[in-house]
C-alpha cells in the first residue's frame, strides 16, 4: 500500500468511526429520553465524538450503513485527487492538515443527529458558522439577535441551529427571516414553539411546512400571513 493510499484510508476510517459513534449516541439519546432530556443531551454535543481533541480509535469497515459507505467512498476519492495535485505541485499532503484536523473540518459541515424527529439534525454555533461560509461566531450571534436565523437554546444554555432551515446552497431559506421576525420569544420554550411551528405541515400551504413552502419558491407573503396569525394567537393566550 502506498503512503498516499494509507493516508486516505486512515482518514476514511476516522470518518466512518466518528459516524458510527454519532449514530450510537443519537440512538442512546432517543431511547427513553423526553424532549427536555433530549435538549440537555444536544447541548452536550460539544463534547461528542469527533470534536477537536477527542481520541479516535480506528475501526473496521464491516457492517457499515450503506449511506456511510457511499459518503466515505466519495470523500476518499476526491481527497485522493486533491492530494495527488498537491504532490504534483511539490507540496506535502500535510498542507491540508493532519488527518484528525482535516476530519474535524469536514465533519463540521455535517449536522449532528437530533432526538427531535420533527426538527431533524442540527448544527452547533461553530458548525453553522462553517457551513455559512466560515463566518465568525460573532456574525452568527448577530444574526441570532436579529432573528435572521433559527436558533434554539438547550436546557444547559447551548445554542443549536436546525439544518432544515438551509437551502441546497447552504444558505438560510429565503423568506424565513421574515417569518421569524413576526415572533418575539420571551424564553427558550417560546423559541422551541416557533421552531415546531415552521417545521409543522400547514393545511393552508397544501400540507407543506413553512420551510418547505419557502424552499420551493412559494410566496413569502403566504408564510408571513400564517406567522402573523399564529403570533397573534399566542400573544392573546392567557
Amino acid at each position: 500500500m502506498t503512503p498516499l493510499r494509507r493516508e486516505i484510508d486512515d482518514l476514511t476510517l476516522s470518518l466512518m468511526t466518528t459516524s458510527r459513534q454519532a449514530r450510537a449516541g443519537a440512538q442512546a439519546r432517543a431511547d427513553g429520553s423526553s424532549p427536555a432530556a433530549g435538549r440537555r443531551h444536544a447541548g452536550r454535543g460539544r463534547g461528542a465524538p469527533g470534536a477537536r481533541g477527542a481520541p479516535r480509535t480506528p475501526g473496521t469497515a464491516t457492517a457499515l450503513d450503506p449511506y456511510v459507505e457511499r459518503v466515505a467512498a466519495l470523500v476518499s476519492g476526491e481527497l485522493a485527487r486533491r492530494v495527488e495535485v498537491l504532490r504534483a505541485e511539490g507540496s506535502a499532503a500535510e498542507a491540508l492538515g493532519d488527518a484528525d484536523s482535516l476530519a474535524d473540518r469536514m465533519l463540521a459541515a455535517v449536522p449532528e443527529p437530533s432526538p427531535w424527529a420533527e426538527l431533524g439534525p442540527f448544527y452547533s454555533t461553530s458548525g453553522i458558522a462553517r457551513v455559512l461560509g466560515d463566518v465568525s461566531r460573532q456574525a452568527i450571534e448577530d444574526r441570532r439577535r436579529r432573528r435572521t436565523i433559527l436558533a434554539l437554546r438547550t436546557s444547559d444554555g447551548a445554542w443549536v441551529y436546525p439544518a432544515l432551515q438551509l437551502d441546497e446552497r447552504n444558505r438560510v431559506v429565503a423568506g424565513l427571516a421574515d417569518v421569524l421576525a413576526r415572533f418575539r420569544p420571551d424564553g427558550p420554550d417560546d423559541e422551541w414553539m416557533v421552531a415546531a411551528f415552521v417545521a409543522a405541515p400547514q393545511p393552508a400551504l397544501g400540507g407543506r411546512t413553512i420551510v418547505e413552502h419557502l424552499r420551493a419558491g412559494g410566496a413569502v407573503t403566504d408564510a408571513v400571513a400564517l406567522a402573523d396569525e399564529r403570533a397573534q394567537r399566542w400573544s392573546a393566550a392567557p
